[in-house]
């Protein structure tokens, strides 16, 4: 693992990673230019959105409408 990808926080880890053909449409996107130096900040940019814990929500708030 690249030293910049370490996680900058202690949120949850994303759903997905980024997949081969994300970095091959960056690749084509930037025809090859720095694609590995752009590819490390999508990264570091994406760590950055990860969602907050929700700790204190209570996980069934959304259905005391319902009851």
């Amino acid at each position: 693992m690249h030293p910049f990808l370490k996680p900058l926080t202690f949120h949850a880890e994303p759903l997905t990673a980024l997949r081969h053909r994300d970095e091959q449409a960056l690749e084509d996107i930037f025809d090859d230019l720095q694609v590995e130096e752009i590819l490390i900040d999508v990264c570091i940019r994406l760590r950055q959105l990860y969602p907050e814990p929700c700790w204190e929500d209570e996980p069934f708030d959304f259905l005391q409408g319902y009851l």
